[in-house]
Protein backbone atom coordinates (compact mmCIF):
# COMPACT_ATOMS: atom_id res chain seq x y z
CA UNK A 1 0.00 0.00 0.00
CA UNK A 2 2.72 2.41 0.87
CA UNK A 3 4.51 1.71 -2.39
CA UNK A 4 1.38 2.23 -4.45
CA UNK A 5 0.62 5.49 -2.62
CA UNK A 6 4.12 6.80 -3.23
CA UNK A 7 3.99 5.93 -6.91
CA UNK A 8 0.58 7.53 -7.30
CA UNK A 9 1.72 10.63 -5.46
CA UNK A 10 4.79 10.89 -7.62
CA UNK A 11 2.69 10.45 -10.77
CA UNK A 12 0.23 13.09 -9.64
CA UNK A 13 2.99 15.47 -8.71
CA UNK A 14 4.68 14.87 -12.04
CA UNK A 15 1.45 15.46 -13.94
CA UNK A 16 0.79 18.61 -11.96
CA UNK A 17 4.29 19.86 -12.58
CA UNK A 18 4.02 19.22 -16.26
CA UNK A 19 0.69 21.02 -16.33
CA UNK A 20 2.15 24.00 -14.57
CA UNK A 21 5.09 24.00 -16.89
CA UNK A 22 2.76 23.90 -19.85
CA UNK A 23 0.88 26.91 -18.51
CA UNK A 24 4.05 28.73 -17.62
CA UNK A 25 5.63 28.36 -21.05
CA UNK A 26 2.55 28.91 -23.23
CA UNK A 27 2.31 32.52 -24.55
CA UNK A 28 -0.89 34.18 -25.69
CA UNK A 29 -0.56 36.30 -28.84
CA UNK A 30 0.12 39.99 -28.21
CA UNK A 31 -2.84 42.35 -28.48
CA UNK A 32 -3.22 44.09 -31.83
CA UNK A 33 -1.76 47.57 -32.04
CA UNK A 34 -4.17 50.47 -31.58
CA UNK A 35 -5.88 51.57 -34.81
CA UNK A 36 -4.12 54.89 -35.37
CA UNK A 37 -6.40 56.85 -37.68
CA UNK A 38 -5.95 60.61 -37.22
CA UNK A 39 -9.28 62.36 -37.84
CA UNK A 40 -9.07 65.31 -35.46
CA UNK A 41 -6.36 67.70 -34.40
CA UNK A 42 -6.12 70.32 -31.69
CA UNK A 43 -3.57 72.33 -29.76
CA UNK A 44 -2.97 72.05 -26.05
CA UNK A 45 -1.10 74.53 -23.89
CA UNK A 46 1.18 73.64 -21.02
CA UNK A 47 0.14 74.49 -17.48
CA UNK A 48 2.61 77.34 -17.31
CA UNK A 49 1.50 78.61 -20.69
CA UNK A 50 5.02 78.44 -22.13
CA UNK A 51 4.49 75.73 -24.72
CA UNK A 52 1.80 74.92 -27.28
CA UNK A 53 1.63 71.43 -28.80
CA UNK A 54 -0.19 70.10 -31.86
CA UNK A 55 -1.96 66.78 -31.29
CA UNK A 56 -3.73 64.42 -33.67
CA UNK A 57 -6.14 61.70 -32.53
CA UNK A 58 -8.78 59.28 -33.73
CA UNK A 59 -12.24 60.72 -34.25
CA UNK A 60 -13.30 59.81 -30.70
CA UNK A 61 -10.16 61.30 -29.15
CA UNK A 62 -8.33 58.01 -28.60
CA UNK A 63 -4.69 57.39 -29.53
CA UNK A 64 -3.72 61.06 -29.23
CA UNK A 65 -0.17 61.77 -30.39
CA UNK A 66 1.83 64.99 -30.12
CA UNK A 67 3.46 66.05 -33.39
CA UNK A 68 4.96 69.49 -32.76
CA UNK A 69 5.62 71.85 -29.86
CA UNK A 70 6.69 75.47 -29.74
CA UNK A 71 7.19 78.22 -27.24
CA UNK A 72 6.01 80.80 -29.78
CA UNK A 73 2.51 81.99 -30.64
CA UNK A 74 0.64 79.47 -32.78
CA UNK A 75 -2.61 79.99 -34.68
CA UNK A 76 -4.67 78.76 -37.60
CA UNK A 77 -3.90 75.04 -37.25
CA UNK A 78 -5.61 73.23 -40.15
CA UNK A 79 -5.61 69.82 -41.78
CA UNK A 80 -4.93 69.77 -45.51
CA UNK A 81 -7.46 67.55 -47.34
CA UNK A 82 -4.66 65.43 -48.85
CA UNK A 83 -1.15 64.26 -48.14
CA UNK A 84 -1.13 63.85 -44.33
CA UNK A 85 -0.33 67.53 -43.91
CA UNK A 86 -1.12 70.16 -41.28
CA UNK A 87 -0.76 73.88 -41.95
CA UNK A 88 -0.26 76.34 -39.11
CA UNK A 89 1.08 79.79 -38.29
CA UNK A 90 3.95 80.17 -35.82
CA UNK A 91 4.51 83.85 -35.09
CA UNK A 92 4.46 85.31 -38.63
CA UNK A 93 5.63 82.16 -40.42
CA UNK A 94 3.24 79.87 -42.29
CA UNK A 95 4.44 76.28 -41.93
CA UNK A 96 3.36 72.88 -43.19
CA UNK A 97 3.89 69.71 -41.16
CA UNK A 98 3.86 66.30 -42.83
CA UNK A 99 3.19 63.17 -40.79
CA UNK A 100 3.24 59.41 -41.33
CA UNK A 101 0.74 56.87 -39.96
CA UNK A 102 1.48 53.22 -39.21
CA UNK A 103 0.32 50.50 -36.83
CA UNK A 104 2.99 51.75 -34.42
CA UNK A 105 1.67 55.30 -34.25
CA UNK A 106 1.84 58.71 -35.90
CA UNK A 107 5.14 60.50 -36.41
CA UNK A 108 6.21 63.86 -37.82
CA UNK A 109 8.32 63.45 -40.93
CA UNK A 110 8.92 67.08 -41.90
CA UNK A 111 8.15 70.69 -40.98
CA UNK A 112 8.70 73.30 -43.70
CA UNK A 113 8.36 77.08 -43.57
CA UNK A 114 6.44 78.29 -46.63
CA UNK A 115 6.70 82.03 -45.98
CA UNK A 116 7.53 84.49 -43.22
CA UNK A 117 5.41 87.62 -43.42
CA UNK A 118 6.36 91.15 -42.29
CA UNK A 119 3.13 91.63 -40.29
CA UNK A 120 0.99 89.49 -38.03
CA UNK A 121 -0.76 86.74 -39.97
CA UNK A 122 -4.03 85.20 -38.92
CA UNK A 123 -5.92 81.93 -39.42
CA UNK A 124 -4.86 80.07 -42.52
CA UNK A 125 -7.21 77.85 -44.55
CA UNK A 126 -6.55 75.18 -47.19
CA UNK A 127 -8.51 74.92 -50.44
CA UNK A 128 -10.73 71.87 -51.07
CA UNK A 129 -8.20 70.38 -53.51
CA UNK A 130 -5.32 70.93 -51.08
CA UNK A 131 -3.29 73.11 -53.45
CA UNK A 132 -3.95 76.67 -52.23
CA UNK A 133 -3.80 78.58 -48.96
CA UNK A 134 -5.83 81.55 -47.80
CA UNK A 135 -4.81 83.82 -44.92
CA UNK A 136 -5.24 87.30 -43.50
CA UNK A 137 -2.44 89.71 -42.67
CA UNK A 138 -2.16 93.02 -40.84
CA UNK A 139 -1.00 96.06 -42.77
CA UNK A 140 0.32 98.39 -40.09
CA UNK A 141 -3.06 100.19 -40.11
CA UNK A 142 -5.13 98.93 -37.14
CA UNK A 143 -8.33 99.36 -39.15
CA UNK A 144 -7.19 97.30 -42.12
CA UNK A 145 -6.35 93.65 -42.68
CA UNK A 146 -5.88 92.15 -46.11
CA UNK A 147 -6.40 88.65 -47.51
CA UNK A 148 -3.90 86.66 -49.56
CA UNK A 149 -4.05 83.45 -51.56
CA UNK A 150 -0.89 81.41 -52.00
CA UNK A 151 0.03 78.02 -53.40
CA UNK A 152 0.74 75.17 -51.00
CA UNK A 153 4.38 75.37 -52.08
CA UNK A 154 4.67 78.94 -50.79
CA UNK A 155 4.83 80.44 -54.30
CA UNK A 156 2.47 82.68 -56.25
CA UNK A 157 1.28 84.81 -53.33
CA UNK A 158 -1.67 86.89 -54.55
CA UNK A 159 -3.51 89.75 -52.85
CA UNK A 160 -7.30 89.43 -53.03
CA UNK A 161 -8.30 92.91 -54.15
CA UNK A 162 -10.96 93.64 -51.51
CA UNK A 163 -12.02 97.19 -50.66
CA UNK A 164 -10.07 98.60 -47.69
CA UNK A 165 -11.37 97.08 -44.46
CA UNK A 166 -10.68 94.81 -41.52
CA UNK A 167 -11.15 91.29 -42.86
CA UNK A 168 -11.09 88.37 -40.42
CA UNK A 169 -11.25 84.57 -40.71
CA UNK A 170 -11.00 84.08 -44.48
CA UNK A 171 -12.03 80.55 -45.55
CA UNK A 172 -12.59 78.66 -48.77
CA UNK A 173 -16.22 77.82 -49.52
CA UNK A 174 -16.40 74.16 -50.52
CA UNK A 175 -19.80 74.09 -52.26
CA UNK A 176 -20.70 77.03 -54.47
CA UNK A 177 -21.51 76.71 -58.17
CA UNK A 178 -21.35 80.42 -58.96
CA UNK A 179 -17.62 80.52 -59.76
CA UNK A 180 -14.45 78.51 -60.10
CA UNK A 181 -13.73 79.23 -56.45
CA UNK A 182 -15.34 81.14 -53.60
CA UNK A 183 -14.20 82.42 -50.24
CA UNK A 184 -16.00 83.79 -47.20
CA UNK A 185 -14.66 86.61 -45.05
CA UNK A 186 -15.79 88.23 -41.85
CA UNK A 187 -15.56 92.01 -42.08
CA UNK A 188 -15.30 93.85 -38.80
CA UNK A 189 -17.08 97.22 -38.80
CA UNK A 190 -17.61 100.16 -36.48
CA UNK A 191 -18.91 99.83 -32.93
CA UNK A 192 -22.72 99.73 -32.83
CA UNK A 193 -24.55 99.43 -29.53
CA UNK A 194 -21.39 98.72 -27.58
CA UNK A 195 -20.08 95.98 -29.89
CA UNK A 196 -18.49 95.78 -33.33
CA UNK A 197 -20.89 95.39 -36.22
CA UNK A 198 -19.79 92.45 -38.34
CA UNK A 199 -20.65 91.21 -41.80
CA UNK A 200 -19.97 87.88 -43.51
CA UNK A 201 -19.45 88.15 -47.26
CA UNK A 202 -19.11 85.39 -49.85
CA UNK A 203 -16.78 86.38 -52.68
CA UNK A 204 -16.64 84.59 -56.03
CA UNK A 205 -13.22 84.53 -57.71
CA UNK A 206 -11.97 83.59 -61.14
CA UNK A 207 -8.95 81.36 -61.73
CA UNK A 208 -6.61 84.34 -61.24
CA UNK A 209 -8.34 85.34 -57.99
CA UNK A 210 -9.97 88.41 -59.49
CA UNK A 211 -13.25 89.23 -57.77
CA UNK A 212 -16.31 88.34 -59.84
CA UNK A 213 -19.03 88.94 -57.29
CA UNK A 214 -19.46 89.87 -53.63
CA UNK A 215 -22.57 88.83 -51.69
CA UNK A 216 -23.25 89.94 -48.10
CA UNK A 217 -24.86 86.92 -46.40
CA UNK A 218 -24.87 87.95 -42.73
CA UNK A 219 -25.18 91.22 -40.78
CA UNK A 220 -24.69 91.08 -37.02
CA UNK A 221 -26.96 94.07 -36.44
CA UNK A 222 -29.81 92.36 -38.30
CA UNK A 223 -29.31 88.93 -36.75
CA UNK A 224 -28.74 90.32 -33.23
CA UNK A 225 -25.53 88.33 -32.83
CA UNK A 226 -22.07 89.70 -32.15
CA UNK A 227 -18.48 88.66 -31.56
CA UNK A 228 -18.57 86.33 -34.54
CA UNK A 229 -15.57 84.01 -34.55
CA UNK A 230 -14.00 81.25 -36.62
CA UNK A 231 -15.98 80.82 -39.80
CA UNK A 232 -15.80 77.28 -41.22
CA UNK A 233 -17.25 75.92 -44.45
CA UNK A 234 -19.35 72.77 -44.72
CA UNK A 235 -18.09 70.15 -47.16
CA UNK A 236 -21.38 68.89 -48.61
CA UNK A 237 -23.60 71.98 -48.73
CA UNK A 238 -23.41 75.75 -49.08
CA UNK A 239 -23.31 76.27 -45.33
CA UNK A 240 -21.03 78.16 -42.99
CA UNK A 241 -20.36 77.35 -39.34
CA UNK A 242 -19.39 79.94 -36.73
CA UNK A 243 -19.70 80.86 -33.08
CA UNK A 244 -21.36 84.04 -31.83
CA UNK A 245 -22.54 85.75 -28.68
CA UNK A 246 -26.21 86.37 -27.95
CA UNK A 247 -26.67 88.18 -24.66
CA UNK A 248 -24.11 86.53 -22.42
CA UNK A 249 -24.14 83.12 -24.11
CA UNK A 250 -21.64 81.85 -26.69
CA UNK A 251 -23.06 79.25 -29.06
CA UNK A 252 -22.43 77.58 -32.39
CA UNK A 253 -24.60 78.49 -35.39
CA UNK A 254 -24.89 77.61 -39.07
CA UNK A 255 -25.60 80.00 -41.93
CA UNK A 256 -27.18 78.90 -45.22
CA UNK A 257 -25.39 80.90 -47.92
CA UNK A 258 -28.25 80.68 -50.41
CA UNK A 259 -31.13 81.69 -48.15
CA UNK A 260 -28.97 83.65 -45.67
CA UNK A 261 -30.87 81.95 -42.85
CA UNK A 262 -29.13 81.54 -39.50
CA UNK A 263 -29.94 78.48 -37.42
CA UNK A 264 -31.03 78.47 -33.81
CA UNK A 265 -28.12 77.87 -31.40
CA UNK A 266 -26.88 74.35 -32.09
CA UNK A 267 -24.77 73.86 -28.99
CA UNK A 268 -23.18 76.06 -26.32
CA UNK A 269 -19.49 76.62 -27.03
CA UNK A 270 -17.28 77.83 -29.84
CA UNK A 271 -14.24 77.29 -32.07
CA UNK A 272 -16.16 74.67 -34.03
CA UNK A 273 -15.29 72.46 -37.01
CA UNK A 274 -17.36 70.20 -39.28
CA UNK A 275 -16.55 66.53 -39.87
CA UNK A 276 -15.97 65.45 -43.48
CA UNK A 277 -19.64 64.53 -43.97
CA UNK A 278 -20.86 67.51 -41.87
CA UNK A 279 -22.73 65.21 -39.50
CA UNK A 280 -20.60 66.04 -36.46
CA UNK A 281 -19.26 69.24 -34.95
CA UNK A 282 -16.04 69.30 -32.91
CA UNK A 283 -15.96 72.27 -30.55
CA UNK A 284 -14.60 73.75 -27.33
CA UNK A 285 -16.94 73.85 -24.33
CA UNK A 286 -18.49 77.17 -23.28
CA UNK A 287 -16.97 77.50 -19.81
CA UNK A 288 -13.78 75.42 -19.76
CA UNK A 289 -11.38 74.41 -22.56
CA UNK A 290 -12.72 70.87 -22.94
CA UNK A 291 -13.34 69.26 -26.34
CA UNK A 292 -16.74 67.87 -27.26
CA UNK A 293 -18.37 66.41 -30.33
CA UNK A 294 -22.00 67.02 -31.23
CA UNK A 295 -23.76 64.62 -33.59
CA UNK A 296 -26.31 66.59 -35.60
CA UNK A 297 -28.24 63.48 -36.64
CA UNK A 298 -28.83 62.17 -33.11
CA UNK A 299 -28.55 65.47 -31.19
CA UNK A 300 -26.09 63.86 -28.81
CA UNK A 301 -23.01 65.43 -27.25
CA UNK A 302 -19.91 63.41 -26.35
CA UNK A 303 -16.85 64.36 -24.32
CA UNK A 304 -13.71 63.92 -26.41
CA UNK A 305 -11.05 64.74 -23.85
CA UNK A 306 -10.81 65.59 -20.17
CA UNK A 307 -9.96 69.10 -18.88
CA UNK A 308 -6.91 70.64 -20.47
CA UNK A 309 -5.92 73.87 -22.19
CA UNK A 310 -7.42 72.78 -25.53
CA UNK A 311 -7.88 75.10 -28.50
CA UNK A 312 -8.19 75.19 -32.31
CA UNK A 313 -9.95 71.82 -32.79
CA UNK A 314 -10.19 70.62 -36.37
CA UNK A 315 -11.75 67.67 -38.18
CA UNK A 316 -9.97 66.10 -41.12
CA UNK A 317 -11.91 67.37 -44.18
Amino acid sequence: MKMRFTTGAIAAALATGLGLASVAFSKSPPPPPPPYNPQILYTAGSKGGNTTTIYVANADGTDAVSLYSTGHTMSGVKFAPTGNRIVFIEQNAIKVLTYAVSSQGVTTTNVTTLTTEPYNTYPVDVSPDGTQLLFGEDTGNPNQRVVYAMSMSGADKMLINLPPGLYLDPVWVWVNSNSSSSIAVLQDGPVVGGSHSQMIQVIDLDASYNILNTTPVFDSTVNQLNQIARIESAHTSGTLLFSATSGSSVSVYTLDIGTQAVSLPIVAGGNASFSADDSTILFVGPTTPILYEFNRNTNTQTLVNSPRLFAQPEFLP
